[in-house]
């Protein structure tokens, strides 16, 4: 699609995602890319209620990396060694050992 692209309902996304974007499409090429004249952004409410209700909390308690600063929570985004039962924060890049009760389930087809 191109930048002038018109069906582009805010509101209705807005609902749905928690987000407003200060664009309507991403740039095909880069030539419209330098021809955008407003910075690209994106507003994003983290609270904001889900259409389907909130997910469900999960029974235990989340695996966050060991650096004190850091602290950040294992995701899909985390590189994982299944050999050496480790995980790279892609925050910090920090190398984390997983807990005993994951280490030992832990494999390529049964994921955290």
């Amino acid at each position: 699609s191109t930048m002038q692209d018109q069906n582009w309902d805010v509101t209705s996304l807005e609902a749905t995602h928690g987000t407003r974007l200060s664009f309507q499409t991403w740039p095909a090429s880069r030539l419209e890319a330098t021809r955008i004249i407003a910075p690209l952004g994106a507003l994003y409410t983290p609270l904001s209620p889900l259409p389907n209700g909130t997910p469900p909390a999960l029974p235990y308690d989340p695996v966050r990396c060991s650096t004190p600063s850091c602290r950040a929570v294992l995701n899909p985004y985390c590189q994982v060694d299944f050999r050496s039962k480790l995980w790279v924060c892609p925050f910090c890049a920090t190398r984390n050992q997983f807990p005993a009760h994951y280490a030992e389930n832990i494999s390529e087809q049964n994921l955290p």
